[in-house]
């Protein structure tokens, strides 16, 4: 009974041995059968959308923002106060400079200008006359004055003597002697006036009094012309061609010099936008760039400027200047008031390499994109010149023609393989 139970556990114990020995001789046999081996599975191509490089034309833009502005804006204002009679246009309407645009109530100034103008007139008779010197029949009328002067006072002088005669003799009282005296003395008097005017009008007016006379006529010429400018005054006139943007009276409203605009005028042929230019892109900004313009009312259009100038200074501030972009707006499509998106075209370059702007990548490394050849993608450094939001132009590193990735580059590496895919239309 004792031999069996060991004989037993003596088989069970080389089963174990031989298995122990069959699992470590297993692996040491696939080992060394190469066909036996593992082998490490292939990388799966990468899907990716290609272009072909091409040549083309690559602008460089700043995009500004700003309003639309008429090329000339004028309030007009009277120069006179007074009732308006009549307005002559409307809001919208297109004038020439010079056309009447109202009238003011001008009757009293009417009446002042053929009053100033009377006074001109008698004056200007008045310095004639003077300067034709006296007519011959004053001066005889003043020789008969004279000779009658000089009768009068040779007959009371004949008076005072008879009546000086007749006192001394008790015949007339010392009342009688003194009005002959007052008599000869009036008589002096009316002669040496007599003989004056005969010497004036013989040598004519004195200097003094022409001189008086020319300071009242050259008054009354001033006031005249006053009087005329206030009635041409009261008629207001466009100074430009343009366009009547708003009317802010009635006929019959009172209005003042200065205080009270009767329209404004807008010179609409021109329009303008004034745009801020930060200074860090002022130096890049020059009069005569061409701006392209969209605004909202009409969708999809675009205007064309030009910089016509540039602000002498820069805000502190806001650290940017000012560029004045001047637009042709000959049908006054273009309204003051609109928002305008402006782009300055900086710079622009023709038959140049161009990429798209997604099929290049940027890193530490610096710029390349991924060539692709033989199913495989060729990461390739490139020199950049131009970028807008699309496009890049490409100095060196690329050729015409030459496929790269478009899309799909994300994690890709040098040599790694790929499968291009059709881009969908």
């Amino acid at each position: 009974m004792f031999r069996r139970r060991s004989i037993v556990l003596g088989t069970l114990g080389l089963l174990v041995l031989a298995g122990v020995v069959y699992s470590f001789l297993r692996p040491l046999s696939r080992s060394a059968d190469p066909a036996a081996a593992p082998q490490p599975k292939a990388e799966k191509p990468t899907a990716v959308h290609t272009v072909k490089v091409l040549r083309g034309a690559i602008s460089q833009q700043l995009v500004v923002t700003g309003d639309v502005l008429a090329a000339a804006r004028v309030e007009v204002f009277p120069k006179v106060e007074g009732h308006l009679r009549e307005i002559r246009v409307e809001e919208g309407d297109h004038v020439r400079a010079g056309q009447e645009i109202a009238r003011l109530v001008d009757d009293a100034l009417k009446a002042r200008v053929a009053h100033a103008t009377a006074e001109v007139d008698a004056l200007r008779a008045e310095w004639a006359q003077m300067q034709a010197g006296a007519r011959p029949e004053e001066i005889v009328q003043a020789v008969d004055r004279v000779e009658s002067t000089k009768a009068e006072l040779t007959n009371a002088r004949h008076i005072l003597e008879r009546t000086q005669a007749m006192v001394e003799d008790g015949i007339r009282s010392t009342q009688d002697l003194e009005d002959a005296t007052r008599k000869i003395t009036q008589a002096q008097a009316e002669n040496r006036t007599a003989e004056k005017q005969l010497q004036l009008l013989r040598a004519g007016a004195r200097v003094e009094v022409r001189q008086a006379l020319q300071s009242r006529l050259q008054a009354a010429q001033e006031t005249l012309h006053l009087a005329r400018v206030e009635l041409q005054n009261a008629t207001l006139t466009a100074s430009m061609d343009g366009l009547i943007g708003r009317r802010y009276v009635d006929p019959g409203a009172y209005v003042t010099a200065t205080k009270t605009p009767i329209v404004t005028l807008l010179a609409m042929d021109t329009v303008k936008i004034r745009v801020p230019i930060s200074e860090r892109d002022f130096g890049r900004v020059r009069p005569g760039l061409t701006a392209h313009i969209r605004v909202d009312a009409y969708p999809g259009e675009v205007f064309e400027g030009t910089v016509k100038r540039l602000s002498p200074i820069i805000d502190a501030a806001s650290r940017s200047g000012e560029a004045e972009i001047s637009i042709a707006n000959p049908d006054y499509r273009l309204k003051p008031g609109m928002f305008a998106k402006v782009a300055l075209l900086l710079e622009q370059r023709q038959e140049v390499v161009v990429i798209p702007r997604d099929a290049l990548q940027v890193n530490r490394k610096g710029a390349a994109v991924f060539v692709v050849q033989d199913g495989k993608a060729h990461r390739q450094e490139v020199v950049t010149g131009l970028q807008t939001d699309t496009q890049v132009e490409v100095l060196n590193g690329l050729g015409p023609g030459t496929e790269i990735v478009l899309a799909g580059n994300n994690g890709l590496k040098d040599q790694s393989p790929v499968r291009v895919v059709p881009t969908k239309e």
